[in-house]
């Protein structure tokens, strides 16, 4: 059997489990790519070859596992975001597209020629942190998780990609005990109301952890959090900025009033034209 025949069989089971055609193509693609340590060229000059005896048995575990709705980034254990490669296992929420937002506008807020303080509430996977001090060699970040998995996680992140030694990670709620001051505040937290469980896809329900999730009732518990934190911590002037979720603007916005200090900057739209990310500048 040839590779290019092998890897249509696989993608053939995946669209018979209910994945679609175009992600099932995805899939098998990047499985055997990360298994074989090849790039696209090479992948498709063996198209013809036969099939490679390091393909397996991992490939059929890898499309075993994606039949059950396991999502890709945890079966090859990385998630690409803000161009970086991250570490994740089901410890942390997988990154999304959506939250380089969060990115995009923390950059804007962080000067380049000096040192600025940045926390990272519910830091996860370390992507929103560790892109951040990336991207600012002089930015000093402290990112907090109530999980001990999840920092582990991070921690590995911010190694890979060098900026260790200028994120300082907490093992707390929000900021409890820290003191701070920071001028500016990221965090995407928990915004998916309790009763939406089952309306999730398996894929994220089944397996991405509920403590990052869900945000209780209403969804809002845990965005109610983060402002009160911010309240405490952040500087005059500075920026708190965070996602939340489809249909929730009017809600946060009504939230925010609820805090003479703090006032709307900005709310960020997605690519498909959802608002998704509120800039908040303290007064």
């Amino acid at each position: 059997m040839t590779l290019q025949q092998s890897l249509a069989e696989a993608k053939a089971q995946l669209e018979e489990a209910g994945i679609s055609a175009d992600e099932a193509a995805i899939d098998v693609s990047l499985y055997a790519r990360t298994i074989l340590g090849w790039d696209d060229a090479q992948l498709i000059a063996e198209w013809s070859s036969t099939v490679p005896h390091a393909l397996e048995p991992r490939f059929s575990e890898y499309i075993a596992r994606r039949e059950q709705r396991e999502p890709t980034a945890y079966i090859v254990g990385y998630k690409e975001f803000w161009e970086l490669k991250f570490l994740v296992s089901s410890a942390v929420l997988i990154p999304r597209p959506e939250s380089e937002l969060i990115i995009e506008e923390a950059l804007a807020n962080i000067p380049t020629n000096r040192s600025v303080s940045v926390a990272d509430i519910g830091t996860g996977s370390g992507c929103l942190a560790v892109a951040i001090a990336y991207e600012r060699p002089l930015a000093q970040l402290t990112a907090t998780d109530i999980s001990e998995d999840a920092l582990d996680v991070s921690r590995k992140n911010a190694t890979k990609h060098n900026v260790f030694k200028r994120i300082d990670f907490k093992a707390t709620s929000y900021l409890d005990d820290i003191d701070g001051p920071f001028e500016v505040i990221v965090a995407n937290p928990p915004y998916v109301m309790d009763i939406a469980k089952s309306a999730l896809p398996r894929q994220v329900a089944g397996y991405e952890p509920h403590v990052a999730l869900f945000g209780g009732k209403d969804g809002l518990r845990d965005i109610k959090g983060v402002i009160e934190a911010a309240s405490q911590t952040l500087v005059p002037n500075g920026h708190l900025i965070f996602e939340f979720g489809l249909g929730q603007d009017d809600l946060v916005c009504k939230l925010v009033d609820q805090y003479p200090y703090f006032s709307i900057e900005k709310i960020r739209k997605d690519l498909q034209d959802i608002p998704r990310t509120a800039v908040l500048q303290k007064r």
